[in-house]
């Protein structure tokens, strides 16, 4: 037999073991059994189910039927004798039963009886616990029996409540299948306004309504965008008008409003009774849409009133809007223009600044507000900025006079040199014995003009004479040549190039450059100027630099000249100026590279910072233009 069988269920007493109770005991049992099985409502389940379980446990004096409630604790369900208190025998041997989550007896004090108490349990979870006060006469003075038979009868209320958690579930389950079904028909749709007609035929269809109407928040106030089984409708409609007064009702309550109202509603139905009472009395059922627990909208749901809202025809509605709101706004979203809905985003971000809440983010505002204006009136010096290398005023460059040999290369790159010190000598052997031969040949011509003269031989003479000539101007050659064997620095300065310390006995050719010198003590400055900027450079404006090795000295400088040569370099155009140092620092070195700030004139703020994105912009736009 099943749980719910009345059989399986301790019987009540009979009228000679009740000791001969009145005909009316038994007429008030059928009326308990009848409640207990037929009944639909929970509270005369309760009553018949502890009132037959009391009567039928010999002994008892008491009892109460507790069931869980929704924040986790117990509430009482109902009291036998009906209408009796909770006695504080049976609450704390309820609470301790429940705590344990196993069958309590309490012993009787001193004129007191016995409290049992019984939790009742759907797989594991605790749903309720039977407690009754029970007196046990000699010789029965057991209490088990008594706990037995109200285990038995726990089975009831026990079933009971799975019966009503799979009603619940069935319930649940058919509301989300209706849900989905109704979504997907939803989504499938390509436009916003094809979505919610849609949506409101469909769900219309499923809840067996007249009319079922879907709205919009717009301005503050909800805006009709359609009405089941209607493609078009006015916007200035008596009837719409009344559709969209009974949103805004429900929205500004941020409540569900039914028309007519349950009997402990405390809503405001104005609206809903225009709206009911316009054409046939009708019931009426407005849901607010939701997203993120804010409303965008509802929907308002017309019956006859023949044929009014059950709770389930409720709940799933509610289950309908709780899921159809995101997505009918979502698709409302799309639809809207990219300028739109940027400035929706805007203003309600303004909105939330200005309003509570957001105490981080209102000094950031504020602060970008101070910026803003501070960079639209005030002016500061506009500078220009360019890679600057240090050079120096002139750079002498040393290279071989003849074809030769190195013989001697005592400095390299970044020494330091004085006036008239070897640089670097090129082998002159050969040069000795040529101008050894020269002279050689000039003693002999010599001998042979002699002769020549006192023979008296003229014409012999003249030519001697020329070949003597022609020696004298070698051996001058040889001479000259000998003395740029030996190459100088010709003033105080540094080596900036040239290392021949490792090329001893290496052949050069005449020309090639062998050191390049610059002066310590007289320096120009090579700017590379951005295209984009070199037209606001002119010759005499004043500026600062700063080279990478001395971060901390800025070297005043001024624009020499402008040259107009363009390099393009790391895709970047960039034009050469040349300035001249204000000042001298002997820790500065030839080749230097650092960054030039060349002070142009006074700007606006937003001006310097935006300077390039509004050039980029003049010529974007201009080229785009036809």
């Amino acid at each position: 037999m099943s749980a719910t069988d009345p059989r399986s269920a301790p019987h009540p007493p009979s009228p000679a073991a009740a000791g001969g109770e009145r005909s009316g005991v038994t007429v008030l049992d059928q009326a308990l059994w009848r409640d207990l099985v037929q009944t639909g409502d929970d509270a005369a389940f309760g009553n018949a189910w502890l009132g037959l379980t009391c009567r039928s446990i010999p002994g008892t004096i008491g009892g109460a039927l507790l069931l869980s409630d929704p924040a986790g604790g117990l509430r009482l369900s109902t009291t036998w004798p009906e209408g009796a208190g909770l006695a504080p025998g049976l609450a704390a041997a309820a609470k301790a039963a429940a705590e344990a989550g196993r069958g309590i007896l309490q012993p009787p004090a001193e004129g007191t009886a016995t409290s049992l108490a019984l939790p009742i349990q759907l797989d594991g979870k605790l749903t309720g616990v039977a407690a009754i006060d029970v007196t046990l006469p000699p010789p029965s003075r057991d209490p088990r029996v008594a706990m037995r038979q109200l285990q038995w009868a726990a089975a009831w209320v026990r079933e009971r409540l799975r019966a009503a958690e799979a009603i619940r579930a069935t319930d649940n389950g058919a509301r989300l299948e209706a849900a989905i079904d109704l979504l997907a028909a939803t989504l499938e749709q390509q436009g916003a306004t094809a979505a919610i007609r849609v949506a409101a035929t469909e769900l219309a269809a499923r809840l067996a309504c007249e009319r079922v109407s879907i709205g919009f928040l717009r301005g503050g106030r909800a805006r009709l965008a359609s009405i089941s089984h209607s493609a078009a409708f006015g916007e200035r409609m008596t009837l719409t008008r009344a559709i969209e007064a009974a949103m805004d009702e429900a929205i500004d309550q941020f409540a569900l409003v039914l028309m007519p109202p349950p009997d402990d509603a405390v809503l405001v139905t104005i609206a809903h009774a225009r709206l009911a009472g316009m054409h046939a009395p009708a019931t009426v059922l407005t849901v607010p849409l939701l997203v993120r627990d804010k409303p965008v909208g509802a929907v308002t749901l017309e019956r006859p009133r023949d044929c009014p809202f059950t709770a389930r025809d409720i709940a799933l509605a509610e289950a309908v809007a709780a899921i159809l709101g995101p997505a009918l706004a979502d698709k409302r979203e799309a639809d809207r223009w990219l300028v739109a809905r940027a400035g929706d985003r805007a203003r309600d971000y303004f909105a939330a600044l200005v309003g509570p809440g957001f105490l981080g983010r209102k000094p950031g505002l504020l602060g970008v507000v101070v910026v803003v204006l501070a960079a639209w009136f005030v002016r500061a010096d506009y500078a220009v900025h360019a890679h600057a290398r240090i050079a120096g005023s002139v750079q002498r460059a040393i290279a071989a006079p003849f074809d030769g040999f190195i013989s001697e290369a005592p400095v390299r790159a970044g020494d330091e040199i004085a006036p008239g010190a070897l640089i670097v000598a090129l082998d002159n052997r050969d040069l000795v014995l040529e101008r050894l031969h020269w002279v050689t040949e000039r003693q002999v011509h010599m001998a042979e003009y002699d002769q020549a003269l006192s023979a008296s031989k003229r014409a012999d003479a003249v030519r001697i004479n020329s070949q003597i000539a022609q020696a004298d101007a070698q051996i001058r050659l040889a001479d000259e040549q000998l003395a740029r064997t030996r190459l100088t620095a010709p003033f105080n300065g540094l080596i900036v190039s040239g290392d021949l310390s490792q090329s001893i006995g290496a052949p050069v050719r005449r020309g090639d450059v062998l050191f390049e010198i610059a002066p310590l003590d007289d320096f120009r400055v090579e700017l590379q100027v951005p295209e984009s900027q070199i037209a606001d450079i002119v010759p005499g404006q004043h500026g600062s630099l700063i080279v990478g090795a001395l971060p901390d000295d800025a070297l005043p400088s001024t624009v020499e000249r402008v040259a107009p040569v363009a390099d393009a370099k790391d895709a970047q155009v960039t034009f050469r100026a040349d300035g001249l140092l204000g000042v001298h620092s002997p820790r500065l070195r030839p080749g230097m590279e650092g960054i030039a700030k060349i002070e142009v004139g006074r700007a606006r703020l937003v001006w310097i910072w935006t300077r390039s994105f509004q050039h980029w912009l003049r010529l974007a736009t201009w080229s785009w233009l036809p």
